[in-house]
């Protein structure tokens, strides 16, 4: 079958790129941006950078100055270039477990690994599933603990009526490709916390942050983004396309502003962002209900009340070679699907764990694959999957 549903997808369409063409060399969109931030998370202050890791990383530069804490508690399976983030910043990556229920940090875990060098926990809410007990974490901590929250794979999803990134001290979210709002670069930091958006902001001066890149290459890069992820041109020229995926985390990153293209890209793609969302929602919800109960898999857990917009849907395989039969009957179905981090933080570096530590994080590393929930995936789709995935345990 030539035709690939791939992993991850642009919502990008010819009025976005039409709008962006015309605001490239405009300055106020910049700031129309971060008042639509504002409002999405419900947060005062905004900073736009030009990416989710930057945006980490300025955080930490900025709460290190605070306080002469040093530690930072991470999730032991997350994204390698935390860990990046958190050493370019001169502090020090304390790991604790996830979860097997949301594949998070396990909150009990969590407040275990803090001590009193503790600087910040970092909460994220992987795959766009929220964390599980984010919203009584601050009780639990220690005073003058900072609760970062790591909205990149989430951007859309509620704990309630509550959308992520508004249950932090500081949040900040990405836009990169196979993100929830994904404009091929950028990110933001968010906050309502003043003593913290004065340091943010003093941090971003200091640092002299690089221009945005030149806005014809923003857009030839959305261009060519969109067209890759098409089906047809997916399934033709995979060969090629696979070359240009990210395989190993970045060990360093520029840190630089917001590309005033990304910006319009974006602010127009908010026009539609809440069904973009819903969709996600849904998506996610019939793979989660038709897999529920089937022995051999974990999958996540959603509280009542809480709407996921998933960035991916995640599959914990308790057998790995049942896992690789089903990646290989979904793609010759033309579907795609992707282990997503393939080890533990303490397996990609040496953080002075043993290799057997965190158990839940090593399970779900070794036995994890992640299915397509974007809009443009048909609910053929995911009904074929589904029945991919139970035919293997029949």
């Amino acid at each position: 079958m030539i035709r690939k549903t791939p992993i991850i997808d642009s919502p990008v369409m010819t009025g976005d790129l039409t709008y962006a063409a015309k605001r490239w060399n405009d300055t106020p969109v910049l700031t129309e941006f971060e008042t639509a931030m504002s409002r999405h998370a419900n947060c005062k202050y905004v900073y736009p950078v030009n990416s989710g890791i930057a945006a980490f990383y300025l955080i930490l530069k900025a709460l290190s100055g605070l306080s002469e804490k040093r530690e930072v508690v991470l999730p032991a399976y997350t994204a390698g270039t935390l860990v990046a983030a958190v050493r370019k910043a001169g502090l020090i990556p304390i790991l604790c477990d996830i979860s097997p229920k949301d594949l998070s940090s396990d909150p009990e875990a969590m407040i275990k690994a803090v001590s009193d060098k503790t600087l910040a926990v970092v909460c994220i809410h992987m795959y766009g599933i929220a964390m599980n007990a984010i919203e009584g974490l601050r009780e639990k901590l220690p005073p003058g603990v900072i609760i970062i929250e790591d909205c990149a794979q989430a951007m859309g999803s509620a704990i309630g009526s509550r959308l992520v990134g508004s249950f932090g001290d500081v949040s900040f979210f990405s836009f990169n490709r196979g993100k929830n709002l994904p404009v091929c670069g950028g990110g933001c930091i968010v906050t309502n916390d003043a003593v913290i958006s004065e340091a943010i902001a003093g941090t971003v001066k200091s640092c002299a942050l690089n221009k945005g890149e030149p806005g014809i290459k923003t857009l030839f890069k959305v261009i060519a983004f969109t067209a890759a992820v098409n089906p047809y041109v997916y399934g033709l020229l995979y060969s090629l396309i696979s070359r240009f995926k990210e395989t190993a985390p970045a060990l360093d990153f520029s840190v630089g502003r917001m590309g005033r293209v990304q910006a319009a890209l974006a602010l127009s793609i908010l026009r539609c962002f809440d069904l973009m969302a819903v969709k996600r929602h849904e998506n996610g919800m019939l793979l989660m209900n038709g897999l529920k109960g089937l022995p051999g898999i974990m999958i996540p857990e959603v509280s009542g009340g809480d709407r996921p917009a998933f960035n991916r849907f995640p599959i914990v395989f308790k057998d790995r070679g049942l896992r690789e039969i089903v990646a290989k009957r979904l793609w010759r179905a033309g579907i795609e699907s992707s282990r997503m981090y393939v080890r533990p933080l303490h397996h990609m570096f040496d953080l002075g764990y043993n290799a057997g530590d965190f158990r839940n994080a090593c399970y779900a590393a070794e036995g994890l694959l992640t299915l397509p929930v974007h809009p443009s995936v048909g609910r053929e789709c995911l009904s074929k999957a589904v029945d991919i995935i139970r035919g293997v345990f029949v």
